[in-house]
């Protein structure tokens, strides 16, 4: 178990990005919602994917629009983005000059190759599951989540015919090839057949089954339809998947094919009709091939995890695409051989933090198959995979401040530690009766705090894995846990029935003051940096922010505005500002001493599950559920220029304006920070911050307490000095200028009377 650690240093996970030289791809601020400045993730994957034609581009349906790639490079083109509703469905026209996308409320047609908004179609309430254009472009059929089917005209923009009829969602639509006939596949388990040109149904397939519905696909001849039965809403493993096929001259079943282990989510035809493919739902994570020659399985394609949304045959029939919006990942296989070609990036990572770290700010996602993933934010280089038995996360995760340590909470009742450099699991913590809800480390990483479902707020020794203590006086599960800055205090929330904050003294676990406001369960406790006051979000049907003084427990102020329940809150470095998260998609801005509203920031197509300025201030990071971190430009509402500090006049809580310099920042105290790298051989760089002017000197010493060598850095003006041209940098020798042997030591800050002590190993 690794054993350095350095005082001082804030838990708080944030996120700096000046934006400087940008990201690894100019993606990154492509259809930016106002105020964001970049985003990292492409989304979570909502709908079906689509090539184009003329065979030059692939179209994925995400929560955040319509990504466009490169089918041969698999390379970004462009993203038709939309900032109030996810897209569930696309579809190109036949000369691939239009995009159909279905959205919740509205059908709408762009510009297949610019992403121009053309026209939008109103009709249908609700989502719009699924799009078609016939054969000649000149008909649209788009069926939803209001059991219809439309048929437009594509040119003028009108509707030609509502076809009604189905009892359940229209989850497909297909035109036959000569675009007389429309089938329908819908949630109450039928696929219809309709006239297209009068809007009359012909014909009912199918048979009544409680395991959902069918997705349809006519062969290139027009002579076969195939129906791919899903489970929708099934919630149990189901029977095995079958794709049946009928003559379209008659409409009789003619063979089922049988080979998926549980249900088949999609089906598609390549453009010469020799191939079929089909993907497995729930409880199957195959994609199948099919000679339709001799209706004999050819390949099974294995590498997504459950449920594939859509299959999808280059026009040339030469590659197979295939989505899954389990794992959110689309990937791209041999048609011929089943070998597997590429796997589209950026799709996969749900958000779990950000971390500012001494060597770089980290962005911490995670996957469905529960594994977690370290990237380096600026670069967008993968750092390292976690992978093995994490257990459901479920979002729990928290960084010691130097990154080397990354623990996870989860609900099969245990926190795992690991090391974040080789992956490799260093201890699992258990004792937890019920699911892990809250986990975060102390500023200086030593202790451990979680919460769980068992009621208990417990305290870990992160060193040796043992437990130190837990103390049980909420009356549900804790829902959230955080250390003051300085590591003395630790605040608890519980959930909803019991909609209590409670601080505890960490030394002695001695509770300290109970606070009561929220109606509902409190999804987040965070501290300001000056340790006086706390901050505490509202869940499900509370929707509020409550301020609290942190020494007497005093109800300061409430933040109302959220119009749904607040799922996380940060500090802005110096408190002025408040940031919020909600399932609402918001993200707002708050005085912390006025209560004033400042700014509400739109564009996250999900709840926002976490949110962090960084440690400049002047950008405000948020993740959310949708797949996405947004990075909004806050300099205009956090400057450093007008500090707000809060006074007690006269009994009364009054806001002093004070006059900072812009430039340096000014922290609100001098704290020594872990050097790094950590261990180290043969140089590490020493960071460091000034509350105030002073002559600055760094002594390393030994295990033994003697001086081995002075780093004199001089009179030093307030200010972060963190980066490698301002950290005190040691090259690992002694005065004498001999390299000092392996082992432990010790570096001591003197500034204006501040001393601050930490640990450094030197290793091979």
């Amino acid at each position: 178990m690794r054993k350095s650690r350095f005082l001082k240093l804030s838990f708080l996970i944030v996120f700096s990005l000046a934006l400087r030289a940008g990201f690894a791809q100019d993606y990154t601020r492509w259809g930016l919602p106002g105020g964001a400045k970049a985003r990292l993730g492409k989304g979570a994957i909502s709908g079906n994917i689509a090539y184009s034609p003329d065979g030059r581009r692939l179209a994925v349906a995400t929560n955040i629009g319509i990504w466009l790639y490169d089918a041969s490079t698999y390379a970004e083109t462009n993203l038709i983005a939309r900032h109030t509703s996810r897209a569930y469905s696309v579809a190109f026209s036949h000369d691939s000059s239009l995009l159909a996308v279905g959205y919740y409320d509205s059908l709408r047609l762009w510009d297949g190759g610019t992403g121009k908004h053309e026209r939008t179609l109103e009709g249908h309430v609700g989502r719009v599951h699924c799009v078609a254009f016939s054969s000649d472009g000149i008909t649209l059929a788009s069926g939803g989540r209001d059991k219809t089917i439309r048929l437009w005209d594509a040119r003028a923009g009108v509707s030609l015919h509502t076809l009604e009829g189905h009892t359940d969602d229209v989850r497909s639509v297909a035109f036959s090839p000569d675009g007389i006939t429309l089938a329908s596949g819908s949630d109450d388990d039928t696929i219809r057949l309709w006239d297209v040109r009068t809007g009359e149904a012909i014909h009912t397939l199918g048979e009544a089954s409680r395991w959902g519905g069918y997705m349809a696909a006519f062969s290139p001849d027009g002579l076969t339809l195939a129906g791919a039965r899903d489970s929708s809403g099934a919630g149990e493993p189901s029977p095995p998947g079958e794709i049946k096929l009928w003559d379209t001259r008659t409409w009789e079943h003619v063979q089922t094919l049988q080979g998926h282990k549980a249900t088949v989510g999609c089906v598609a035809f390549s453009s010469d009709g020799n191939a079929l493919a089909s993907g497995g739902g729930w409880y199957d994570d195959t994609v199948r091939l099919w000679d339709t020659r001799t209706w004999t399985q050819t390949h099974t394609l294995v590498g997504s995890s459950r449920w594939i949304e859509s299959v999808a045959f280059s026009p040339d029939g030469l590659t197979l695409a295939s989505a899954s919006d389990h794992d959110d990942t689309v990937r791209l296989w041999d048609a011929r051989t089943g070998e597997h070609l590429h796997t589209l990036e950026g799709h996969a990572d749900y958000p779990r933090a950000f971390a500012y770290l001494p060597d770089g700010p980290v962005h911490v996602t995670g996957r469905i198959d529960n594994s977690i993933h370290l990237w380096d934010a600026h670069s967008g280089t993968h750092r390292r995979a976690i992978v093995g038995n994490i257990g459901w996360v479920g979002g729990r995760v928290a960084l010691t401040p130097d990154g080397l340590t990354l623990a996870c909470g989860s609900r099969d009742l245990m926190i795992r530690l690991w090391d974040t450099r080789s992956g490799e699991l260093i201890e699992i913590l258990n004792g937890h009766k019920a699911s892990v809800g809250a986990i975060a480390f102390s500023p200086d990483g030593f202790t451990l705090a979680s919460g769980g479902g068992d009621k208990l707020v417990r305290l870990w020794d992160v060193q040796s894995g043992k437990q130190l203590y837990s103390v049980r006086e909420h009356t549900d599960g804790v829902s959230s846990v955080a250390f003051s800055p300085d590591g003395v205090t630790l605040a608890s929330g519980g959930a909803s029935d019991d909609k209590t904050i409670r601080l505890w003294d960490v030394r002695t676990g001695r509770q300290l003051h109970i606070l009561e406001g929220h109606s509902a369960s409190v999804s987040s406790v965070v501290f300001s940096p000056d340790r006086n006051t706390l901050a505490s979000a509202g869940g499900y049907r509370d929707d509020t922010i409550l301020l609290w003084d942190a020494r007497t427990g005093e109800h300061l102020a409430t933040l109302a505005g959220h119009t749904a329940s607040v799922d996380c809150v940060a500090f802005s470095p110096h408190g002025s500002t408040l940031a919020s998260g909600s399932y609402d998609r918001t993200v707002r801005l708050w005085d912390v001493f006025t209560g004033e509203h400042l700014q509400t920031f739109e564009g996250h197509m999900g709840s926002v599950r976490f949110v962090t300025f960084s440690p400049d201030g002047t950008t405000l990071v948020s993740g959310s559920g949708d797949g996405t971190t947004l990075l909004w430009d806050v300099r205009r509402l956090t400057t450093w220029g007008e500090i707000k500090r809060l006074e007690i006049v006269g009994g009364t809580r009054q806001s002093v304006e004070l006059s900072l310099p812009a430039v340096p920042i000014i922290p609100m105290e001098t704290a020594l920070f872990p050097n790094y790298p950590n261990p180290f051989n043969p140089e590490t760089w020493i960071p460091y911050q000034l509350r105030k002017p002073a002559d600055v000197t760094l002594t390393i010493l030994n295990m033994t307490g003697q001086i081995v060598r002075t780093l004199e850095m001089g009179h030093q003006f307030p200010g972060v000095y963190r980066s490698r041209d301002r950290a005190a940098y040691w090259d690992g020798r002694n005065q004498q200028g001999e390299m000092v042997v392996n082992g432990v030591y010790f570096c001591t800050l003197i500034a204006d009377g501040f001393s601050a002590t930490g640990k450094m190993l030197i290793g091979k």
